[in-house]
This record gives structure tokens, sequence and C-alpha cells, in this order.
């Protein structure tokens, strides 16, 4: 099996170094990695040259362009803008897979960010404009990856005072890093480099089976069900 990528910046799921030729990755590729290895005792970045085809957000921009005008469901937000990401990111998995004569799972981050009133409805709308994407590409081995509000929640819930509790309440708060209290703000307050969180991933001193929170578990669930 072969994994297809892409992200919105380097704290996700990572970014690709152009002048190595090396994709490094970011916190939220590193949950990936963890499922995967948890199904199949075998860690992807590991072997990422050859197992990982990370698509850089500008470059699958660049794809969307290439594709015929579609405007989504009326009244839907983004809903056109992610639908064509994902058709995009659906092609590349499509010929990476008869490149490589391999099966190939594609994943999609995004975040849903928002305002406290607009998060779940934004939320739902993005995962259900990411997925169409993917059914009209006829791809369905596609994921859509997209934290409530956004990535950082879901590392708070395994770094704050009390961990893993209560997580669901987090979901509920603005994505806004303009908002008093916000999630970027919160995070960078435990006092942890970007490079110590990946490694509390690895070693599972942050263990991705105790966050329960709807968007992690919609994700987690869908990924194990492809491996």
């Amino acid at each position: 099996m072969h994994l297809v990528l892409s992200g919105e910046g380097s704290s996700d799921l990572g970014f690709f170094l152009v002048y190595n030729n090396e994709f490094i990755a970011g916190s939220m590729y590193f949950i990936v990695d963890k499922l995967i290895e948890k199904e199949h005792d075998f860690s992807y970045y590991s072997a990422k040259n050859e197992m990982i085809t990370f698509v850089p957000k500008a470059e699958l921009t660049k794809l969307t362009r290439e594709l015929p005008p579609f405007t989504g469901k009326k009244g839907q937000r983004g809903t056109a803008y992610f639908t064509n990401n994902a058709i995009a990111l659906a092609r590349v998995a499509k010929r990476r897979a008869r490149e490589l004569n391999d099966e190939v799972v594609a994943v999609l981050f995004r975040d849903a960010d928002g305002t406290v009133s607009t998060s779940r409805g934004m939320w739902e709308e993005k995962v259900a404009s990411i997925v169409n994407g993917f059914k009209i590409e006829k791809f369905d081995r596609g994921v859509a990856m997209v934290p409530k509000p956004k990535s950082e929640a879901w590392l708070i819930c395994s770094l704050k005072d009390r961990p893993y509790e209560n997580c669901q309440r987090i979901e509920g708060r603005s994505g806004n890093d303009d908002s008093p209290n916000n999630l970027k703000d919160e995070l960078e307050s435990f006092g942890l480099s970007h490079n110590e969180i990946n490694e509390m991933i690895q070693n599972g001193e942050i263990d991705i089976d105790k966050i329960d929170m709807p968007s992690f578990v919609y994700f987690t669930d869908r990924l194990k069900a492809l491996l």
C-alpha cells in the first residue's frame, strides 16, 4: 500500500524539502503513521521515499485549475474548493496506483476552522465536500482528515491537565487564531516544540486510542477501514 498526502502547512501533515527531495512529516502525519503501525506493525515514515507521495498545497491548487468548473451545492460554503481539492488528489492517487501497480490510500487534510457559531456546520460541509470529490473521481480509497475546529484541538486533548477527559468540548471552540484563548496559543503554552510533540505521538506518550472526539473518531474509523 502506498500513501498520497496533501495538507495545509508544515505543522499538520508536513512539507516537502525541495532541495533535498525529502518529505518532512508534521504531527498530523505521525497520527496517520501510528494508526498504520498499529495495524501492520510497520512505520511508513521509516521508508517514506518509497511509501509516501506528498503533494504540497500549492501544487494541488495548481492541479485544480486544470479541472472543469465545479460550483458546488447551493448554500454550502467552500464546497467547490474542497471538492476540487479531493478530485485533484484522487487523480494523483490513481496515477500512482497505476505506476506502482499497488493499492493507494489518499489523505486530504484541511482544518475545519470557523467561529463558535459556524464550526459545526463548517466541519460537516468540508467533510462532505471532500468525500464528494473522491466520489466524483470514482476513487474509493480517499480519507478526509478534518480536525474540528483545527489540528491543535486533537493535540490539546492529550496534553491538558486532565488529558483525554471531556475533549468533545474542545471541538466547540473557535478555530480563529485571533480569538481570545485561541487553540494555537494554548498549544504553545505547553512549551513543547513540534519535534517533541511528534516524538510523543511516535512513542505513545500521546495515546491516540484515548482521543475521543467526533472529528478524530470519524477520521480514524475511515482510515482503519482502508487498512
